[in-house]
This record gives C-alpha cells, structure tokens and sequence, in this order.
C-alpha cells in the first residue's frame, strides 16, 4: 500500500468513538446548525440548538407524552425536547461510551428522571413495546444506518399508529459528478457515513415501511453555513488537532469540509412522516 493510500485508511477513522474531537470543533449537539438567513448571524451553539428546535416543533410532542430520539448522540437535543415540552425522551444508541456520556449529562442537568439513554441499534429490533412512544424522531443519524428500511421498520414497531417520525437526512437531488461527487466522498469518508439517498427514494421506502410522508423540507441553505463555520474551527485548533490526531486526519477533514463549503453538498433535509394506522 503507498504512503497515499496509509494516509486516506488512516483518515476514514470512525469518529462517532471520538466525541472530543467533534465537540471541540463543532458543539455538544453533534449536528449541522439551522441559520434563518443571511441575517441570521448565530453562534454554533444557538445555530445547533434553533436545528433542534425546528425538529421539536414538527414533533408536536406535548407533556406526558413519550418520544424516542433514534441516535441520541451526547443527548443535548433530548435534554432540551423535555425542558422545552415536558415530554418524557428514551434516547437510543449503538455506542456505549455516548450512552454513558449522555446519562451523565442528563443526571447533571437534574433531567434523569425525565430522560433517559440506553444501548441498542435502530438495525435490531427495539427494546421496546409495540405502540410505546408517541413520536421519535432521528436528527443526522439515518446516515450512519446500513439499511434505512430496516430501521423505518424497527422504529414504526414501536410507535402508536398516527404517531409522528421527524428526521433529517443529507440527501442527493441531481446525480453528482466532478468537483461535487468528490467533495460528497470525502466527506462521507471522514465523518463514517452510509449511503446518501436521492430523494426521490424517500416516499415509496416510507410507504413500505409503515410511514405516510407529510412533509418535505429541503434546508440545504439554513443549514449549509455549517461547512465554512467547521472548516474555520479546524484551522483555529490545527496545531492541537495535528498534535492529538496526526496530519492524516487533520487533512482529511479540512478536504472534506472545504469541498462541501465550495459547493451546496451534500443536501440536507427534513421530512416529517406518520406512522400509518393500518401496518
């Protein structure tokens, strides 16, 4: 293998186990930022959180009611769907290290009896009832599923017919070629993605999953801020990063980041679907 080749294995590392790294450069949240406009000049922590908030919305989700946060990351947005509605959140993950972090942090924040975090794989059945939540919702997470059918299945099992699904996705709507399928690849390989979708997939792999699409939202320019903003982070810690990562990665994510930032890719979308009352 040539030194070119050692240098990319070595930057397709899998990030989701170092949550330092993503929380240094970017926020606890662990997702893109939401920008209402060009006016709209937010700090990363209150672009990330006004992501959240727009996801909360569509949830509908009120107090007493249960909602499931498929890829709960480091639970920040969990911790504010409670605070802000007064639901009651069980967050999922595949990685036990961000369950950990995650119930932590809720236990610091006075939140542990309102939300808590376990250990399981939207890829496997749920360990859940049938009909046990009231809504769920997957913010920037589908993407690192193998099989998003799969999971549309394990997560509608658990939900009450009519009940609601919010999540976000990168998504393609013109097949990429050039400059922009590079910038779409080397992203995919530093943040450990799975395959981005065309949109036009979307409805009919609800339909047979269980899911009625209600609502589709492409906020590629609210949220594509989010690349340049990441990019200057890189460079503001370089030297700690180059020091605790090695150059490999370091290069790696500033190629990724500066060739999304150039261009309008990947998309990124919201849909809200419903648990359809008859599957």
């Amino acid at each position: 293998m040539s030194t070119t080749d050692d240098q990319a294995a070595e930057a397709k590392y899998d990030y989701k186990a170092d949550e330092d790294m993503r929380t240094d450069v970017w926020d606890e949240n662990l997702h893109v930022g939401y920008w209402s406009g060009p006016e709209d000049t937010s700090a990363v922590e209150v672009a990330t959180d006004q992501l959240t908030d727009f996801v909360i919305e569509r949830t509908r989700i009120a107090a007493g009611q249960r909602l499931l946060d498929v890829g709960c990351g480091l639970g920040k947005p969990a911790r504010r769907a409670a605070e802000r509605t007064g639901c009651a959140v069980a967050g999922i993950s595949d990685d036990p290290a961000q369950v950990k972090r995650a119930n932590e942090a809720a236990e610091a924040a006075g939140a542990a009896d309102q939300v808590r975090f376990l250990h399981a794989d939207a890829m496997e059945p749920l360990p859940f009832g049938a009909g046990e939540f009231d809504a769920a919702w997957a913010i920037e997470s589908l993407v690192h599923m193998p099989d998003r059918e799969k999971a549309f299945r394990n997560i509608a099992a658990v939900l009450k017919p009519g009940a609601t699904l919010v999540a976000t996705d990168f998504f393609e709507n013109v097949p990429l070629d050039g400059a922009r399928k590079e910038a779409v690849d080397a992203f995919l390989g530093v943040a450990s993605l799975g395959p981005v979708l065309r949109i036009d997939d979307y409805p009919a792999l609800l339909r047979s999953t269980g899911f009625e699409l209600v609502e589709f939202l492409d906020i590629t320019e609210n949220t594509h801020r989010t690349y340049a903003l990441l990019l200057q982070s890189l460079y503001d810690t370089e030297k700690e990063l180059r020091a605790d990562h090695g150059d490999a990665v370091f290069e790696g994510f500033v190629k990724a980041f500066k060739g999304c930032a150039e261009s309008l890719v990947p998309r990124y979308m919201l849909f809200v679907a419903r648990r359809s009352a008859d599957s």
